[in-house]
Order: structure tokens, then sequence, then C-alpha cells
């Protein structure tokens, strides 16, 4: 812009120059064309773009990457002549920024828009906002700002293996105060129904009354519960924060195995710090669609928050939780706390092999191995 101001001022020297040797109409005419001209390109630049709008909202994912339409609106009767706006992409579990930058000519009265593929680095919760808009008058040779404030917020999840886990015992479902109707389970609170006997049926399971009644053994199908079966907490990876092959792995680490669980087990709470307040935030997982709202927040924690355990909620601790499986970068100085005589497991990254010790268990994973690391372990 500095270069075309100087030559825009060069011509007009040169025009005047030409003007004083031969003071004709023609060499006049050009001196006022040249003085003329930017005069009024920089008056459209201080009247048009008042009432410019910059808005932002998620278009349909067709491909690997997010998709964000940007929208600009020129409703007023003047044409501009180029509008120029940053997009900031933000990784707010990472910190990571990606600068856009957008380039249109919007028509008198019009909306255009624009595809913006975001192209992620890692795994989290993506804020993206255009904050200001650079307009340029028709002969580039002046600009101003304008102030813009939308924002939009797309998800990035990261890669899910499948764990093949393998779990201890059932011993402490026995506490829940629901049942699941898909599954038998071991519930002798809660009687599904009563059908005849087969053989391998559990003997204890036999409902002897109805049996004399009716000559025939009749067993009880029992209820499965559901509740507090499982608890499953990514404790923040303060350690580890600056590090992306760290924290992309242990967010796919806990991805992968609450879904996992998920799909095994009918009782899963799945909990994180709040950025806000620094507590535990607690959600029951039932349908996949949890998962993914769970995702939208716990995906936002920045990797630089403390530990959870570190303002622990005594919620969880009076909770009755049959297994509680902690996913981070270091045993958790709080684990006593909310372990309440329950098993305790620590999928600890950057840890090697597999250590019980007071009743809790830590198994250690790698960015480059960490499939086969949790390959089949036991929870």
């Amino acid at each position: 812009m500095l270069k075309r101001r100087i030559a825009c001022i060069l011509l007009i020297l040169s025009a005047l120059i030409l003007y004083l040797f031969d003071n004709e109409t023609v060499t006049l005419a050009l001196l006022l064309a040249l003085v003329v001209m930017p005069a009024v390109s920089v008056g459209l630049l201080a009247m048009s773009g008042r009432n410019l709008r910059i808005s932002m909202e998620r278009a349909a994912q067709t491909g690997e990457n997010p998709v964000v339409k940007v929208r600009i609106e020129n409703p007023d009767f003047i044409p501009l002549a180029s509008v120029e706006a940053e997009v900031v992409c933000t990784n707010l579990r990472t910190g990571e920024a990606d600068s856009y930058i957008i380039r249109n000519t919007p028509m008198p009265k019009s909306t255009q828009e624009i595809s913006l593929e975001v192209m992620p680095r890692n795994a989290g919760r993506y804020e993206i906002a255009v904050s200001s808009a650079v307009l340029t008058d028709p002969l580039h040779l002046s600009s101003r700002q304008v102030v813009c404030s939308d924002r939009e917020y797309v998800t990035v999840l990261p890669e899910i293996f499948e764990m093949q886990l393998s779990y201890a015992s059932d011993a402490a479902m026995l506490e829940s105060d629901r049942s699941a109707d898909s599954r038998r389970g071991n519930d002798p609170g809660e009687v599904r129904s009563i059908r005849e006997y087969v053989p391998g049926d559990p003997v204890r399971n036999i409902h002897w009354k109805l049996s004399e009644k009716t000559d025939k053994l009749l067993v009880k199908e029992l209820g499965n519960p559901i509740t507090d079966q499982f608890l499953v907490i990514l404790d923040t990876a303060h350690e580890v924060s600056q590090i992306p092959a760290a924290l992309e792995t242990i967010a796919s680490v806990f991805a992968s195995l609450t879904e996992t669980i998920r799909r095994d087990s009918s009782g899963l709470s799945i909990a994180w710090t709040d950025p806000g307040t620094g507590r535990a935030v607690i959600r029951k997982i039932v349908e996949e669609q949890d998962l993914t709202s769970a995702a939208d927040e716990y995906l936002a924690v920045p990797a630089s928050m403390h530990s959870v355990f570190e303002r622990i909620d005594r919620n969880i601790a009076e909770s009755r939780y049959a297994h509680i499986v902690v996913v981070g970068s270091m045993v958790p100085d709080g684990i006593e706390a909310i372990a309440n005589g329950c098993q305790v497991t620590v999928l600890l990254y950057g840890g090697t092999g597999t250590v019980t010790e007071n009743n809790v268990t830590t198994i250690g994973f790698e960015s480059d191995t960490c499939k086969g690391d949790l390959a089949g372990i036991e929870i």
C-alpha cells in the first residue's frame, strides 16, 4: 500500500510539472484526474463498510476436516473494493493457534459465503473467531479496520481404537440401583422374568417355591445393574502440556477406553476438570451421543490446568463405584481419597509395565506403542 501511495504522489508531481511546462487543456485534465481519482477512492472507503457484517456457521462435514462458512454481508449501496479478515483457529486444549486470511470483494446489497476448511493439528475443542476486518479503497491507497465479533466452535475427536478389555469382577455391581433390560445380570434385587432351568444356570438362581408348585425347575433371570459400575477420570496432563504427541495419546486412550466400556458395560460415568472452578465434572454415559456431548467439554479443558485431584469434590469419594480408572501423565496424589475401597487403575503415560500397590494398579503406555501396551488389559 505504501508503494501505491508513493507511485500516486509521483504521478501527480509528474502531471503538475508537465502542466507547468505545457499549460494546455489536456495536461490540466490529466492533472485533475490524477488528483480527483485518489480523493474519490479514499472518500468511497470512508463512506462504505459501515454496516458490514461478518459471521460464521458450522457447515456439514463432508471430508475428514471440519468446515466453517464465513459469511460477508454488505447491505449498503456502495461496493467494497476489498475486505480482508483474519480468522484465528485456537485449540482450547493445547493452546495451538492457526490463522487464515479471507479476502473478498463484496458487491452492493450482497451476501457472499466462503468455505473455510479447518486443518487441525491435534484433537481438541477449536474456537474459530474473526475479531476484525480490514477494508481497502478501490485504488488500494488507504485502509481502515472494522471490528467484528463472531465465533464458532468445532470438536476434533482423537483416534479411537479397540482396546479388547477384560473385566475382573462384577461383584461390586450389586450396589447399583437400576438394571439393564438387554442382558442377564446378577442383581438378586431385580428379577426380570421366570423361565425353565437349562443346564449351566446357577443353582442359586433357582426359584424353589415356584418349582415345587409346578413340578419343574424354574430359574430367575436377574437384572444387570448399571449404576456406578465404572468411573473413568481424565486427569489433566499438566506435566506434558507442552508435548502435543503426549496430549494426543492421552486423549486417544481416554476416548478409546470410554467407548469400549460403554459398549461392553451398562454403567459408566466419566469425569474431568472444570476449567472454571477446577473441580470435577461427572457425566453419566448411557448412549454414544452422551460421549460425543462430553467430548465437547473435556476436549476444551486447557492442558495446563491443575489435576482434578487437587480440588476433588466429596461426592466422588462418597459415591460407590466398582472400578475407578484414571488416564493421565502421573499418579495423582489424591488417589486414595476417591478409592473408598474399590479397585483403582491408573493408565499412566510415560510409565512402563504393570505395578500394583495399595489396591492401585498402574499400567504404563507410550505414544508409539499405546495400542500394544493397553491391549487386553484387565480392569
